[in-house]
């Protein structure tokens, strides 16, 4: 009887174990299109120390770093696209009409449930969407450049990046990638913590993410696989603050961190991991206030953009 309720014991700690982080991909998905599957695959954690060594980031002079903006994939829309958005109510209803124009022409138009109205380009087409400020639900129509309508659906997320013929959506705990061909969506991963940042390397996507209890990782996925690490944690009720851009090159992924707590000191700093294993090299904390904005990598040489300036470290780990 002691053994059965162990075995029980053991088998309810695996079932909410792999509960914990899902990624799941609609059976809907149009065949054909290629895209991220790792609701196939297993999880592997890969457990390191909380710190790493902090000797093996050595503070250097920052001189004449470029911080450059992440691509979002989108394009420049064409001049002779115009798009005009306004916004009213109709009894309880919010409303945003999207008017597109060609050469001034008027040629669609479209409602969209919402507040504000935004438009961007791809290299297939327009897409307009409409949204409730504070909500990460969204609502997207798409037109090719002719301003022929193709397809216009409501979202969990908002859009933030253009690959391989997806729109990618994010809200609070999970990436959605919508195909611009139906509008449906193909596939979502999910972390189930609050996404901070994310990065496409080749195949690999690269998330940032802190659960609201102070505990942040860095998640990577790869074909069927999706692997985790710690970068901090801290103890608080919640957090109030979080940001955590990453870079990644040929050798290491660095990720910058600000966490702030609603029941104690805000944690800073920069973490460097190596990419294929993700094994924790070193960590440096900075002083409170010295928030990170935007971290890079060149070469062995961290740069970190905070608040107060940019710091660069030399990681003089052995390889």
């Amino acid at each position: 009887m002691k053994n059965d309720r162990r075995v029980l014991a053991g088998f309810l700690i695996l079932v909410f174990a792999a509960s914990l982080f899902l990624v799941q991909r609609e059976s809907s998905s149009p065949p054909g299109e290629a895209g991220l599957h790792p609701q196939n695959g297993s999880t592997l954690s890969t457990g390191v120390n909380e710190t790493g060594d902090n000797g093996s980031l050595v503070q250097i002079t920052a001189d004449g770093v470029d911080f450059e903006e992440e691509s979002t994939g989108f394009v420049e829309c064409p001049p002779a696209v115009q798009v005009k958005s306004q916004y009213y109510q109709s009894g309880l209803e919010h409303l945003v009409n999207f008017t597109l124009f060609l050469n001034g022409t008027p040629k669609a138009n479209v409602t969209l449930e919402g507040v504000e109205g935004k438009y961007f380009c791809i290299p297939d087409g327009v897409v307009v969407h409409s949204y409730y400020p504070g909500e990460w639900r969204s609502f997207m129509a798409m037109f090719d450049y002719n301003l022929t309508p193709l397809w216009a659906e409501k979202y969990s997320g908002l859009p933030k990046m253009y690959r391989n013929r997806s729109i990618i959506l994010r809200d609070e705990g999970c990436l959605y990638f919508v195909s611009v061909k139906t509008g449906r969506l193909r596939e979502r991963v999910c972390v189930y913590e609050y996404i901070s940042h994310f990065k496409f390397v080749g195949e690999r996507l690269y998330i940032t993410a802190a659960h609201l209890k102070g505990r942040a990782h860095l998640y990577v996925f790869e074909d069927n696989t999706m692997r985790e690490v710690s970068i901090i944690n801290i103890s608080t009720f919640e957090l109030a603050g979080i940001r955590m851009p990453l870079d990644v090159n040929e050798k290491y992924i660095a990720v910058a961190y600000f966490l702030y707590p609603t029941d104690g000191a805000e944690k800073n700093g920069v973490c460097i991991f190596k990419k294929d294993t993700l094994e924790k090299i070193a960590c440096k904390e900075f002083e409170e206030w010295d928030r990170p904005l935007k971290v890079k990598l060149e070469g062995d040489t961290v740069y970190v953009q905070t608040t107060k300036g940019v710091k660069a470290y030399k990681i003089t780990a052995p390889w």
